[in-house]
Order: C-alpha cells, then sequence, then structure tokens
C-alpha cells in the first residue's frame, strides 16, 4: 500500500513537471527570432542606410516603412534600448533614457547622437565598424529628432590627444573641407564642444570639398578651386568646361575665404 502511494505521488510530480516545461516553452517561444526574422532585419538595416551619404548632411531623405502583414498599415519594428558607446550621450530631451543610436518613422537614415548632435551613418559598413548593431536601434518620433541639430565639425578618431588635430566641416554637399585655423573656425560661431569624432573608415567615405564661393549677399558668385592649399579663380568658361555640380561648390565666409593665399586662375 504504501509502495503504491509512492509510486502514485512520483507520477504526479512528474506529470506537474512536464506540464511547467511545456508552459514555459510556450512562453519563451514568441520571444526567440526566427533565422528569417533575423535576415529581414537585416535586410531593413541595409535599406535604411543606403544612399544616405545626402542625409548625413541634412539633405532630404528618401521616404521608407515597414508593413504589417497582417493589417496592412505600417508599422515600425520594435528596438531595444541601450546605454551610450561614444563617450558622452545626448541630453535626455524627452523624459526618454539617453539614446546615442536612433531612427524615425518616414526616414531611411539611422543617425547617432552625440553631445546633443544628430549625425547619420553614411553606409550599413560604416554603420557595423562601430560595434554597432540593429538592436541598439532606437525608433524615437521625428519631433524629437528634429530637437537635435546637425553635427557638421568632425575630427578623426586617433587624433583627439593631438595638440592641435584638424577640424572638418561637413557641406550640405556631404563634403568635408578642413578648417585652416582657430580664426576660421570662430569666425562662423563654431564651438570646439560641437566637434564629434568619426572613424577613419568613415572620414575616407566623404569626398573633399574642393570648390568655393564667397557667400555675400548680392553679389555675382565667383567660383574658386581649392589645390594645395591656394585658391585659384575659375574663370565662367573653366567653371562650364568642369561640369561641376551645384553640391561640390559650397559658400565659405570672407575671412575663411582670405586665408587662402592666392593661386593662378584657372582661364579653360
Amino acid at each position: 500500500m504504501y509502495e503504491e502511494s509512492s509510486i502514485n505521488s512520483i507520477k504526479y510530480v512528474a506529470i506537474f513537471g512536464l506540464l511547467g516545461l511545456i508552459v514555459l516553452a510556450l512562453f519563451l517561444l514568441p520571444l526567440a527570432p526566427t533565422k528569417a526574422q533575423n535576415q529581414q532585419k537585416q535586410g531593413s538595416l541595409g535599406a535604411s542606410l543606403a544612399g544616405n551619404t545626402i542625409c548625413s548632411a541634412g539633405l532630404g531623405c528618401e521616404q521608407s516603412q515597414n508593413t504589417d502583414s497582417n493589417s496592412g498599415q505600417s508599422t515600425a519594428p520594435s528596438l531595444l534600448p541601450f546605454s551610450s558607446l561614444f563617450g558622452r550621450g545626448a541630453p535626455n530631451l524627452a523624459g526618454d533614457p539617453v539614446i546615442t543610436v536612433a531612427n524615425t518613422d518616414g526616414q531611411v537614415a539611422v543617425y547617432r547622437i552625440i553631445n546633443g548632435l544628430k549625425h547619420s551613418i553614411p553606409t550599413t559598413e560604416i554603420f557595423y565598424s562601430y560595434g554597432l548593431n540593429l538592436d541598439m536601434v532606437q525608433k524615437i518620433s521625428s519631433q524629437e529628432l528634429a530637437k537635435y541639430p546637425i553635427a557638421r565639425l568632425f575630427i578623426v578618431a586617433g587624433t583627439e590627444e593631438d595638440e592641435n588635430p584638424t577640424i572638418y566641416y561637413l557641406t550640405e554637399g556631404g563634403m568635408l573641407r578642413p578648417m585652416l585655423n582657430d580664426e576660421v573656425f570662430y569666425s562662423y560661431g563654431n564651438r570646439k564642444e560641437n566637434v564629434i569624432t568619426i572613424n577613419l573608415k568613415e572620414f575616407n567615405y566623404y569626398p573633399r570639398n574642393q570648390y568655393i564661393y564667397v557667400e555675400r549677399p548680392k553679389m555675382n558668385r565667383e567660383i574658386y578651386q581649392i589645390t594645395g592649399g591656394i585658391k585659384r579663380y575659375l574663370t565662367p568658361v573653366a567653371v562650364k568646361r568642369m561640369n561641376l555640380s551645384e553640391y561640390e561648390i559650397a559658400p565659405v565666409g570672407q575671412t575663411e575665404f582670405d586665408a587662402y593665399p592666392d593661386g593662378e586662375p584657372v582661364i579653360f
């Protein structure tokens, strides 16, 4: 009798244990991403980062949306929060945790948020070169993203400890131009606190700004070529022959313009 009771007890324990495992498996199953889901996230990142050079400069970006296969409505992927990877993070503008990588509905750009500034990551390869992954990207509203000014001043990683590291300006056309000295830097009202660090891979990605004009109202725009640290006037014939695009030519202030020595003009 005692032996039969013990066997029944063992049976009950085994049954309840099996039921517990089944319940636990049902609970954990939705949390485990499938291979297809991971591939979909990878593809989504590629689409988000494709062609972001102009986004980095603060210009228009393509529109991108995800669609729920059940409802047919546009949805945003649920992304996880994380702590700062790049030193000081952005100030908390909306009562949310610190954000260092963000994306918003309706834009393909993925942004690093650094020292209260936003900077669009140009390509998927550069995204991963910073040690980032998809789970680090947070969805924020376009209104919150708009609160962050665009970062336009950069130094290259590894030069931070130099006595006078070269600071580069990112033009609206997505091109880099070095600030020649502190006088030029401060003539634009810049602050050293607004300079952020980019890695060498991203630095090498951007073309250099070679063509400038002085931003003076109500005057004809004379275009100069910056080469070898000097400026050379381009005649209208030379400009037409070079077939320059608008984004290749950037405005500069008078102080920066005067800082370049004059070279021989380009006639043809």
